[in-house]
């Protein structure tokens, strides 16, 4: 598979390099006067730009490209000069000379070095950048319909690492720039929209990706440290779109979804194999087989292997029946733009429906965008923004496809047949009677003022407000499901709301001075509070559940249970960004940033985050234009330092909770210092209890160093560029564990240190070009190496030692219920989440071979696995806690993808292939799965790949249910062709497209899909999904 992928790179990589250098060819006339000329107008992807402006230069004389980008001019001088222009496009300018034929290449604004690049308060040329950002437009991203726009940065910016593990409708993803460099903190990289502090990547469902323009990803410290102490995870700067100057637009998209799985269900098609198995399976745990032919304890009749085989006749294909057969979904946008010399507007609507692959498992949301821009005066502009999202989420997942056949759907009376009264998974009854709706309202809304002082001088002011409210409605009934048999019936309705207000100001100085030296200074303030409160009310014990929730009061007053929080936290910043550069060839930048934050304690609540970049362009240097090779060719350095505040507010104060326990008859509320933290133990089932306050608690401190390497040749049609990067996060924010006799477990504290370190490379260009055909891709690689430096006082923190290697480590998760062990451990010297369990050597084959291998009891039995002895210090021959070691890591060795766009006349083609390499999956569902359990040990197939069946295995976790999770997938592919309406405005026109995603994965990996979360654990699902939209974009 590496192999495979390998091939795909290097096809790609010399793809790009094979450049095709043109020549233009003209045709040559006798000099005349008040000749006619001709000529054709194109794009750089050799397009025909219909309706482009060709005039004389200095007259009134003129012409209109046709639908084939022609133009035809009398009475034109050898003298004058013909001026090219097109909205969107920079103006071209040609002699005529001797010429009776005149063309011109128009290349768009987006696509030159001279584009305008976002940046942390400001815009700077992008051959001006001295950090480490990337760009991606959003027109290469919105084929595929999605809830959010992060989820689609899957691959196509080199050190951004996105997770798409959940398939849920309206699923969030994990997004992480650089690797994971905090342990209690936030990860996640700051979103910022149109100047709008956002919050974390991840859930960006309040956007419709339609909406968005580009997308910048500031990645190294000098780009984000301008963001202070919400910086160190790196940003993603978001820009929306904005009506074009004198243009009035209408746009419809539709997009229509189809979803099926990507491979077959792993499910028992064959009951009478299933019941000889699970027969096998208790006769060697010691047991009474389940398909004898008789009832069991829970009076449920198990038919004999010969019923099976012959007289009966229940064969319930339950994943026909929890499964859509194929899930249909809506993205409908439609947009309206317009505007004059003044003044541009905005606005925009959305209907966005996700259908999952359960039955009325859905996902819906409705959204409103508009923006406004008025210039009041010729130095004066205001901006004003509003966009507004409501979901709703009727949550229906998890329903047991893999029920046993032999199981009906009802019994004789007409209602679900159970197993027993602890059967909980019948999922037509789960559908029918259970409640999970969430309901949601976003508003973000924005104002700005922007005022040219003088020419040289700029202020900027904006405001920013942000409301978020959600509620939940619950209901478990008395029967069918575990919450709800376990109290009788359980309902509840939970509410939250926030409110988020930025005001930021800021000021730019721009001068040039004696030709060589630019100066750019800003200096500004910003404001941000934020205020969240929710409240919950539950009941228990319902007398009567017709109304379910919505008739709390049916449940027994008694066991009410009532909560609500208010939570508010403010930080005021002061930042500066100082921009000088020396005869457009050497760049220096500065930032610093003052952060105060109502998270810590007065001694801690301000912190100073600077920075410095430096950046030569040695392509404008005469010995390196002489080589005639560059057009671009620069280095840069830089070194800064950002901060992290991701963690809840209040850990420096003392901290009160509540709890109720029952005693002498009643329920009784006790108040005291403390709260409930978290839970750990198997399946979180002890509670951790927090409240210690820590006056001293600060900012996580994350510095970086990075040097990067920009080239570009051939006419700027082959780009490639390097970083190296070295970060080191100290201070961590993280819950540590105390001494139990203080009464508490866990504590906030300033402890332990994590490095990342990587290389970065993005190549890019135009393979081929011509009048018809366009060829070009991107080739990203990325690696990151993650290292634990330090976890703080080995004493003070508790840390367990292993004794074979001396590696300082502690437990990270909970504990798993299949392997009763920790899988995860954070450990010193070790990337984040390694997993720490058994090494095996195969299958035993022979009692004498499990007792020489130092097993013992049942674990020594032929056909178990043969867990090896790897430590010799206690002068043991046996297997025991002290053989265990690290078994896998879940952090990818490397990612790199691959993007080809092809273009031929109206017809367009992408394809975009995504891999991730070297990381290690836990797949929990490696045995006892219908496509494995055939293959077990027996004395007549002595395997040495599968155990034997046993129902009362105390299974170890080891290095065997450690997989490869590398992978390749054919991400996207999509073809595309579009109509146009008008010979004059080329922009109006209909694109007719069909777009795949996921449409094949290449992998090794024995489950359904390998892209699993941050901590590398498999636990099935079902297959990946491949989807086919079929979409139509009409612009008038």
């Amino acid at each position: 598979m590496k192999t495979c992928f390998t091939k795909i790179c290097l096809w790609g990589v010399f793809l790009l390099a094979a450049i095709c250098v043109q020549a233009a060819h003209g045709q040559t006339a006798a000099p005349q006067n008040g000749k006619s000329v001709s000529g054709t107008v194109v794009d750089e992807k050799g397009n025909p730009v219909i309706g482009a402006s060709v005039i004389v230069k200095g007259t009134q004389k003129g012409a209109v490209t046709d639908a084939d980008g022609r133009d035809v001019l009398l009475g034109v001088g050898s003298g004058d000069a013909l001026q090219f222009s097109y909205l969107g496009y920079y103006t071209v300018t040609e002699k005529v000379g001797t010429r009776t034929t005149v063309d011109a290449v128009l290349s768009e604004m987006s696509n030159m070095l001279n584009d305008v690049v976002v940046v942390g308060y400001g815009q700077v040329k992008k051959s001006d950048l001295t950090g480490s950002v990337a760009s991606v437009k959003a027109e290469k991203l919105t084929d595929i319909p999605a809830n959010s726009i992060d989820g689609l940065l899957q691959g196509r910016v080199a050190g951004v690492q996105v997770v798409n593990s959940s398939q849920d409708p309206g699923a969030s993803s994990t997004v992480r720039i650089r690797g994971n460099s905090s342990l209690n903190g936030s990860n996640a990289p700051l979103v910022v929209i149109d100047g709008f502090p956002w919050g974390d990547a991840g859930d960006l469902k309040q956007i419709n990706p339609q909406d968005i323009v580009s997308m910048e990803v500031l990645k190294d410290a000098s780009a984000s440290a301008i963001y202070g102490s919400r910086g160190a995870n790196g940003v993603i700067l978001i820009t929306t779109r904005k009506a074009q100057e004198n243009v009035t637009r209408i746009t419809l998209r539709q997009q229509t979804t189809v979803s099926g799985f990507s491979s077959e269900l792993n499910l028992w098609r064959d009951p009478v194999l299933m019941a000889m198995l699970s027969n096998e399976s208790s006769i060697n745990a010691g047991l009474t087989p389940t398909y004898i032919g008789a009832t069991n304890a829970n009076g449920v009749y198990y038919p004999s292997i010969a019923e099976l085989q012959t007289t009966w006749t229940t064969n319930t294909r339950w994943d026909d029946l929890v499964f859509r057969p194929t899930p249909v979904s809506n993205n409908t946008t439609v947009q309206v733009q317009s505007s004059n010399d003044r003044t541009m507007f905005q606005a925009s609507a959305n209907y966005y429906l996700d259908n999952g692959m359960y039955i009325e498992d859905t996902y819906r949301k409705y959204g409103g965008n508009f923006s406004v821009e008025h210039k009041l005066l010729d130095n004066l502009r205001m901006k004003a923004s509003a966009n507004i999202t409501s979901n709703k989420r009727h949550n229906n997942g998890g329903l047991a496809y893999w029920r046993n056949p032999i199981f009906p759907v009802y019994d004789d009376n007409g209602d679900y047949w159970l197993y027993g009264a602890q059967d909980y998974s019948h999922p037509l009854a789960l559908t029918n009677l259970q409640k999970n709706d969430s309901k949601g309202l976003d508003i973000i809304s924005f104002a700005s003022v922007n005022w040219d002082v003088l020419p040289c001088l700029n202020v900027m002011a904006q405001f920013n407000y942000k409301h978020g409210e959600q509620i939940t409605d619950k209901y478990f009934p008395k029967k069918y499901s575990e919450t709800g048999v376990f109290n009788d019936g359980y309902g509840s309705i939970d509410n939250w709301k926030d409110d988020n207000i930025v005001f930021e100001a800021y000021a730019t100085f721009d001068r040039t001075f004696a030709e060589k030296h630019r100066l750019t200074v800003m200096g500004g303030y910003s404001y941000e509070n934020y205020q969240s409160r929710s409240s919950s009310l539950a009941a228990k014990g319902f007398i009567n559940e017709s109304l379910g929730n919505e008739n709390l009061a049916a449940g027994d007053s008694e066991t009410y249970s009532i909560g609500n929080s208010f939570y508010k936290t403010e930080l005021v910043s002061a930042l500066t960004r100082i921009n000088y550069t020396f005869d457009n060839r050497f760049l220096f930048t500065f930032t610093t940033r003052a952060d105060g934050s109502s998270k810590f304690g007065s001694n801690n609540k301000w912190a100073f985050f600077p920075s410095g970049a430096f950046s030569w362009k040695m392509h404008e240097e005469r010995f390196i234009r002489n080589l005639n090779v560059f057009d671009v060719l620069k280095i840069r350095a830089s070194y800064g330092i950002s901060g992290n505040q991701g963690i809840s507010a209040y850990q420096t104060l003392s901290r009160y909770g509540q709890h109720k326990y029952f005693n002498g008859g009643k329920w009784v509320t006790a108040i005291g210092p403390g709260y409930q933290s978290g839970t750990t133990g198997q399946d979180g089932i002890y509670a951790l209890w927090s409240g210690i306050p820590n006056k001293g608690l600060k900012w996580e401190t994350t510095a970086q160093v990075d040097l990067g390497l920009d080239m570009s040749f051939f006419g700027n049609r082959l780009n490639v560029t390097f970083d190296w990067y070295d970060k080191r996060t100290s201070d961590l924010l993280r819950e540590r564990n105390i001494a139990p006799s203080s009464g508490y477990d866990k504590m906030w504290v300033n402890d332990g240190e994590i490095r990342n370190r990587g290389i970065e490379l993005t190549i890019d260009g135009v393979a081929f070009q011509n009048r018809d055909w366009r060829v070009g891709g991107t080739f990203v690689f990325s690696r990151n190496r993650n290292k634990v430096l330090s976890l703080g006082n080995a004493v003070q923190t508790g840390l367990k030692t292993d004794l074979r290697t001396g590696m300082q480590y502690e437990y990270y998760g909970n504990q798993s219920e299949q392997f009763r062990a920790y899988t995860n451990i954070l450990a010193v010297g070790q990337p984040m989440y390694v997993f720490y369990g058994y090494r095996t050597d195969g299958i035993v084959q022979s009692l004498a071979e499990g007792l020489s291998a130092g097993l013992s009891g049942d674990d020594a039995q032929p056909g178990e696995f043969k867990y090896v002895d790897i430590y010799d210090g206690d002068g043991l021959e046996t297997v025991d806690e002290n053989d265990m070691c690290i078994i896998g890591d879940p952090n990818p060795d490397w990612m790199a993808s691959l993007g080809i766009d092809v273009s031929w006349r109206r017809f367009d083609f992408s394809i975009f292939f995504n891999g991730v390499f070297g990381n290690d999956v836990l797949n929990t569902k490696r045995f006892d799965q219908p496509s494995n359990m055939p293959m077990r040990w027996t004395t007549d197939n002595p395997t040495n790949s599968y155990p034997r069946l046993n129902a009362n295995r105390q299974t170890k976790l080891s290095d065997w249910w450690v997989e490869d999770g590398s992978f390749v997938r054919i991400q996207t592919m999509t073809l595309g062709y579009s109509i146009p309406f008008s010979k004059k405005d080329a922009a109006r026109k209909i694109r007719l497209y069909v777009s795949a995603d996921n449409l094949y994965t290449f992998t090794g990996f024995e489950g359904y899909d390998p892209e699993v979360g941050m901590t590398g654990i498999y636990s099935g699902g079902y297959p990946r999904l491949r989807k086919w939209t079929f979409g139509a974009d009409f612009t008038f």
